[in-house]
């Protein structure tokens, strides 16, 4: 099955040996097939479908009846001396009308929950593929900011080296050992996110502690998405209001089977064989019987179902709402992130590098101080930052889009 959030992430890991292979998006999703315990219910949910159709179209059990007449009595009814003895098989007659009913009771209900089934199924790769993201993400924080402890480092010892030249400042040897002891911060803050982030994803097919070391997917290309007016004319179509038709179905095949209920009685046949005590004959025995129908107990089971047929219709109304109001939302979100990202990559990070690169320039002349440069290299290294987080928000965000489509939302 075609999932359209696979096109938005590129895996490059085809070039390392299986050992080495970092998990991939397509990885997690398979395991996630394998390990959860709601998506090892498949089977269950087809067996259920078939019991429930199996029952509708199973035919009313047949009844053995043994009676006795005249088995008690004064005279020439005493002592069982005219006692009859019947054995009969009697069973309803099931017309196939009302069999077709039940029928179509049992085949609305089980694409309702077939329905809801294949929602929830998707939910779950969306909650993979987000938590997905958040450890690539997690992954190029940890990486960025380990980097720059280094670079703090190298700065605090240089100015350490210049303090003891009397070339730096008290001064600057606190700014150096701040900026270190936060970036060391930021450096353990990553670390544990990206631990967390790994244990939630590897939770999702019941792996007790993360089976893989890394993952792997590049962030850095956003697909183009179509415009809301255009999205938001696919929400009527998406498989979540298909389930609330299929549930409106099934309970108008509910109020129509207790309608046909209400409105017919039910026929029985019966047939046996009779013994007559006082002459020692056997006698074949026919009969024909009729319930009146119940018709309370029906209107009431009809207006039963109406009542749950309406208040599923209303659901699909106010989830249809809902859907509009969150993919506007959703779509926002999306533009702010490629704004956020574009900018980062297109004006802060450039802006940065010029500016890092004049301070190197200028170190040699002794126009700037490491101080300086340090500076230079926080605002680059803030710049990188927001662009891979804008990257992962706007995945992130696209995963969502089109979970709640349940189709791709490009152009």
């Amino acid at each position: 099955m075609r999932l359209p959030v696979f096109t938005l992430l590129l895996l490059t890991a085809a070039t390392l040996t299986a050992a080495e292979r970092p998990l991939t998006l397509a990885d997690a999703l398979a395991r996630v097939e394998a390990g959860h315990p709601f998506l090892r219910t498949r089977d269950a949910e087809s067996r259920l479908a078939s019991a429930r159709s199996a029952q509708a179209s199973a035919r009313p059990a047949a009844e053995i009846s043994l009676q006795f007449e005249n088995a008690l009595g004064t005279s020439e009814l005493s002592a069982a001396r005219s006692l009859e003895t019947t054995l009969q098989l009697s069973r309803a007659i099931d017309l196939a009308d009302r069999r077709a009913s039940r029928n179509t009771v049992a085949s609305a209900r089980n694409d309702a929950e077939q329905l809801a089934w294949a929602e929830r199924r998707r939910e779950l790769h969306a909650e993979a593929a987000c938590r997905f993201i958040r450890v690539v993400a997690a992954q190029a924080e940890l990486i960025a900011s380990r980097e720059f402890v280094a670079l703090a480092l190298s700065t605090a010892e240089t100015v350490a080296t210049q303090a003891r030249a009397h070339v730096a400042l008290p001064a600057d040897i606190a700014r150096t050992r701040l900026a270190l002891a936060e970036a060391t911060l930021e450096s353990e803050h990553a670390e544990h996110l990206l631990l967390s982030a790994r244990q939630s994803l590897a939770s999702l097919w019941g792996a007790p502690v993360p089976d893989f070391t890394t993952a792997l997917a590049d962030l850095t290309t956003l697909p183009a998405v179509a415009p809301y007016e255009t999205l938001v004319a696919r929400l009527t179509g998406t498989p979540a209001q298909a389930r609330y038709a299929a549930l409106t179905r099934w309970r108008d095949a509910q109020e129509r089977l207790a309608r046909y209920e209400a409105a017919r009685g039910e026929t029985r046949w019966s047939a046996g064989l009779r013994r007559v005590e006082a002459t020692d004959d056997f006698g074949f025995v026919v009969g024909l019987g009729y319930a009146l129908p119940n018709r309370a107990s029906g209107e009431a089971s009809a207006s039963e179902a109406r009542a749950e047929r309406d208040r599923a219709a209303a659901e699909g109304e106010a989830a249809l709402h809902a859907a509009r109001a969150t993919l506007f939302s959703l779509h926002q979100e999306l533009g702010h992130a490629r704004i956020a990202h574009d900018t980062a990559r297109d004006e802060l990070i450039p802006a940065a590098t010029a500016w890092l690169t004049a301070i190197d320039a200028g170190l040699a002349a002794g126009r700037y101080h490491a101080r300086d440069q340090l500076e230079a290299r926080v605002a680059l290294f803030s710049a990188r930052r927001r662009q891979v987080q804008a990257a992962a928000e706007y995945h992130a965000t696209l995963v969502e889009i089109e979970h709640l489509l349940a189709t791709p939302a490009s152009s």
